[in-house]
């Protein structure tokens, strides 16, 4: 099960990285697309799917506003300081949404 400080691990060496501009850097861009693959399988944990289907985003529980657009954003400027940027924003917004919806399935199933 993916956690909170598995992106704040990555992003420890990422900010360091990024504070010294070595995110293009080949060490920065082999945990820049770590750190991706992380967020990709964070979203499919916390929605029980396998893959992500842009189609089929409606279906899911949990989906932060805009998801395909920045999702695209990000892949196109994956080693890029904005599209790290985008990423720990989503990451973050991903993590508090499934906290909600976690504590809402609980209220309703008392």
């Amino acid at each position: 099960m993916i956690t909170k400080s598995d992106f704040e691990k990555q992003e420890e060496s990422l900010d360091q990285l990024s504070k010294n501009k070595r995110l293009t850097s080949q060490e920065g861009k082999s945990q820049l697309d770590a750190y991706f693959y992380l967020l990709q399988s964070y979203f499919c944990e916390i929605n029980n799917i396998s893959s992500i289907d842009f189609d089929s985003l409606d279906n899911y529980p949990i989906v932060p506003i805009n998801f395909k657009e920045r999702f695209e954003y990000i892949n196109e400027r994956c080693h890029h300081f904005m599209g790290y940027r985008q990423m720990k924003t989503l990451a973050s917004e991903l993590i508090k949404m499934n906290a909600a919806y976690k504590t809402r399935q609980a209220h309703q199933k008392k």
